[in-house]
C-alpha cells in the first residue's frame, strides 16, 4: 500500500497559537533526535493514534495537556489526505475525526469534527484493497475476521518497548487479540492467499451449504417415494369401502403402482358426481338458536314450579297448623262454657252458689273472665273460617302447578326433538367431511408422489454443485497454499539471514527462520537444536533480529502485487541497548574506538542499504537519543529536527508551554 507521512501536525487548545507541525521525507530514513523526555516516543503513539487506533496510547501529562487535535498529511499513491483525531481527555478514545483527501493539501491553522474514526477505517481498507471477506472459511470465523487496514499496524511499527524485546517480535502481538488475528493475517500478507483465494473460499463455503441442503431435500424426496407407494394402495382399499370408486375392480397381485395411481386419478371427480346430500346453509345455527331458546324457556319453567312448590309446601304446613290451632281454641271454649251459668246466678242476688258467700260489690274477676270469653268466642270464629280460605288458594296453586308442568313436558319434548335432530345434522356433516378430508389427503398423496419421483432437476443441481466444490478445492489445495506459504518464509528468512549478517549479529550462521506459529524468529543449529529468539541472549541480538526481520518482510511485500501492509516504518529508539549511559557528546567521536557506535551505525546502515535494494520508495522514521555519530557517512539520511537545547524546538514548543503556564 502506497502511503507516506508527509507532517505530523499538534493543535493547540489556544487558539492564537499556531499548529506543531513536523516534515517527512517519503523516501528517506527521517531521524528525530534528542534528550529524553521530549517527546521522541510519543511519534509512534500519535501516528498510530491517527491512523485509527482503537485506543489513544499517547502519553498522559504535558502533550494531552496543551492539545486539541493530532493529525497526519499524508501522501497517497494519487492524492493526499490530512487526518486528524480529537485529544480523548479523560477517556481512553473517542471517534471525533477530521478528514480531507485532495491534490496540494494546506494545514488549516483550525478544524473541526467532520467524520467518524470509521469513515477513515472504511477509506483506508478501499485504498489497501483489502478483501471484504472473511479470511476463514469455516462457521466459526473468530479471529478470521476480515482483515482490515488495522491490523497491518503490527509491520509498521517499532516502539520502544518492542523493539528489544525478546517475547514479541511484532507491534501488538503482546495481546492475544492482535497476536490471534496476526496468526491468521500471515498468510494474506505473505501472498500464500489473495482476495480471490477468499473469494473462492467464500464460495466453497456458500455452495457447500447448498449442495448439502439439496441433498438432504433429494434424499428426503427418494425416502418419501418409497413410503408413499405403501400409503397408495392402502388409500386405494378406502376408497373403495367408502363407495367411492364404484366402477374400479378389487386390486390383484398383479397390480403395480402405476396402477393403483392411474385408479385413483379420478378419484376427485367421482366425489363431485356422488349423492352426496346437501346441508343448507344456516340450518344448524337455526336449530342451535331454536335449541338455545328452549334451553332458557325450560330453566325458566323449572324455576317458576320450584317457586309454586314452594309456596304450596308452606300453605299445606299453614293449613295443618291452622287446624291444630282450632281444636286447641275448642277446648279453652269448652273449659268455660260454665261461665255464663255462674253470670246468671250473680244477676239476681250477691250470693254465691259454690260458697254461699254474701258479696254487696261487683265482682271485678268474673268481669275478667267474661272478656277473655267474649275474646275467645271471636277468635274461634274466625280460625273457624280459615281452612275454607286456605283450602281454595291451595286448589289454585296446585292447578297453576299442574299448568307449569304440562309446559315444562312440552318444552322438554322440543328440546329432545331438537337436539336429536342437530345430531343428525352434525353427524351427517361429519360423514360428508370425512370424505372430503380423505379426498383431499388422497389428491396430496398422489402430488406427493408426484413430486417425489419428480427428482431429476434436483439431480442436476445437485451434481452440477458437486463438480463445482470439486472443482474449488482443487483450486484451493491446501497442500499449495501451504507450499506457498513455507516458500514466502524460505525467502523471507532468507533476508533475515542476509541482514543479520550485515548487522554481524550472533547465531547468523544458524539456520534462522521465521515462525507465523510462535510469532517469532526460530534458530536451528548444525546440530539440529531449535531455540526461538527468547532464548537467544544479548539485547544487541534482540534490536537486530527486529530490525532484519521488519527489513525481510517489507522486501517481500514490496516484491508482491498490491501488497495491503503500508509502505513506511516506524523505529523508536533502536540505540537503547547500547546506550545505558550517555557520553558528553553524541555529535562528536570519542577518542577510543567504540563497539556500541559501531552496532548503531551498522543499524543505520542496514536501513539505508535497505532502500537502496528497492524499487520503489519506502519511509524509515526513527526516533533516537543517539546523534549524529551513528549515521555519519551513510546516504538515504534526512534528520527532521534535534531536539536537544539549544537546537529545535521540543515535540511541544517552548511558547506552548509558556502560554500554559501564563494562563
Amino acid at each position: 500500500m502506497k502511503i507516506a507521512i508527509l507532517k505530523i501536525i499538534l493543535w493547540p487548545k489556544k487558539n492564537v497559537l499556531p499548529p506543531r507541525i513536523i516534515s517527512f521525507l517519503p523516501d528517506k530514513i527521517n531521524i528525530i533526535t534528542g534528550e529524553s523526555a521530549t517527546g521522541k516516543s510519543s511519534l509512534t503513539a500519535i501516528i498510530d493514534y491517527c491512523l485509527g487506533s482503537g485506543k489513544c496510547a499517547i502519553p498522559v501529562g504535558l502533550i494531552r495537556n496543551v492539545t486539541e487535535w493530532f493529525g497526519l498529511h499524508v501522501k497517497l499513491a494519487n492524492t493526499e489526505m490530512i487526518c486528524a483525531r480529537k485529544n480523548p481527555g479523560d477517556q481512553q478514545t473517542i471517534t471525533d475525526l477530521y478528514w480531507i483527501e485532495g491534490l496540494n493539501l494546506e494545514v488549516p491553522n483550525r478544524i473541526k469534527k467532520n467524520g467518524r474514526v470509521e469513515d477513515l477505517k472504511n477509506r483506508l481498507n478501499q485504498i489497501a484493497q483489502l478483501p471484504h471477506l472473511e479470511l476463514s472459511g469455516d462457521e466459526s470465523v473468530g479471529y478470521a475476521s476480515r482483515p482490515s487496514f488495522r491490523d497491518m499496524a503490527a509491520f509498521n511499527y517499532q516502539p520502544q518497548h518492542i523493539v528489544a524485546n525478546p517475547y514479541t517480535l511484532f507491534f501488538k502481538a503482546d495481546t492475544t487479540e492482535h497476536r490471534e488475528k496476526l496468526r491468521a493475517i500471515f498468510p494474506l500478507v505473505l501472498g500464500a492467499i489473495n482476495a480471490t483465494t477468499l473469494a473462492k473460499q467464500r464460495e466453497l463455503k456458500d455452495i457447500t451449504k447448498e449442495y448439502e441442503k439439496l441433498k438432504r431435500e433429494l434424499n428426503a424426496r427418494l425416502d418419501a417415494a418409497k413410503a408413499w407407494e405403501a400409503e397408495i394402495e392402502s388409500y386405494y382399499l378406502q376408497a373403495k369401502a367408502l363407495g367411492l370408486l364404484p366402477d374400479s375392480p378389487y386390486p390383484d397381485m398383479t397390480w403395480n403402482l402405476d396402477r393403483f395411481v392411474h385408479e385413483l386419478l379420478p378419484l376427485p371427480d367421482n366425489v363431485k358426481n356422488l349423492d352426496i346430500p346437501e346441508i343448507k346453509e344456516g340450518t344448524s345455527e337455526e336449530a342451535v338458536t331454536q335449541l338455545t331458546e328452549l334451553l332458557g324457556e325450560e330453566d325458566s319453567l323449572a324455576r317458576q314450579i320450584g317457586s309454586v312448590r314452594q309456596r304450596l309446601s308452606k300453605l299445606d304446613q299453614l293449613s295443618v297448623s291452622v287446624n291444630e290451632y282450632g281444636s286447641t281454641l275448642t277446648e279453652q271454649k269448652d273449659r268455660i262454657s260454665g261461665l255464663g251459668w255462674l253470670e246468671r246466678k250473680l244477676q239476681s242476688q250477691h250470693k254465691c252458689p259454690v260458697c254461699c258467700a254474701v258479696h254487696e260489690k261487683e265482682n271485678e274477676q268474673l268481669g275478667v273472665l267474661q272478656k277473655l270469653a267474649h275474646e275467645l268466642s271471636v277468635l274461634s270464629n274466625s280460625v273457624a273460617q280459615a281452612p275454607s280460605k286456605l283450602e281454595q288458594e291451595l286448589a289454585d296453586l296446585r292447578n297453576e302447578l299442574r299448568s307449569l308442568e304440562q309446559k315444562i313436558s312440552k318444552t322438554r319434548k322440543k328440546r329432545q326433538f331438537l337436539e336429536s335432530q342437530t345430531e343428525e345434522l352434525s353427524e351427517q356433516r361429519q360423514r360428508v367431511r370425512q370424505v372430503y378430508l380423505f379426498v383431499g389427503r388422497v389428491e396430496q398423496a398422489l402430488e406427493n408422489l408426484s413430486a417425489s419421483k419428480n427428482v431429476e432437476n434436483l439431480k442436476d443441481r445437485v451434481e452440477k454443485l458437486h463438480i463445482r466444490i470439486k472443482e474449488l478445492q482443487n483450486e484451493l489445495d491446501p497442500q499449495a497454499q501451504r507450499e506457498r506459504e513455507r516458500s514466502a518464509i524460505e525467502s523471507v528468512s532468507s533476508r533475515i539471514h542476509d541482514y543479520a549478517r550485515d548487522l554481524k549479529l550472533e547465531h547468523a550462521a544458524e539456520n534462522v527462520r521465521l515462525n507465523i506459529r510462535e510469532l517469532s524468529l526460530q534458530f536451528t543449529s548444525l546440530s539440529g537444536r531449535t531455540d526461538f529468539l527468547w532464548e537467544v541472549g544479548s539485547g544487541q541480538n534482540w534490536v537486530g533480529y527486529h530490525v532484519a526481520c521488519l527489513l525481510a518482510l517489507h522486501e517481500h511485500f514490496i516484491d508482491l502485487s498490491n501488497s495491503p501492509v503500508p509502505r513506511f516504518l516506524v523505529i523508536d529508539q533502536p540505540s537503547q541497548v547500547y546506550f545505558p549511559e550517555a557520553w558528553p557528546s553524541l555529535d562528536e567521536a570519542p577518542c577510543e574506538k567504540s563497539a556500541d557506535i559501531d552496532g548503531v551505525h551498522r543499524i543505520f546502515e542496514a536501513l539505508s542499504k535497505f532502500l537502496e535494494s528497492l524499487p520503489y520508495p519506502f519511509q524509515i522514521i526513527v526516533t533516537e537519543h543517539a546523534g549524529s555519530i551513528t549515521w555519519r557517512g551513510l546516504v538515504n539520511i534526512h534528520v527532521v529536527e534535534n531536539w536537544r537545547e539549544g537546537y529545535d524546538d521540543f515535540l511541544i514548543p517552548k511558547t506552548w508551554i509558556d502560554c500554559e503556564t501564563t494562563t
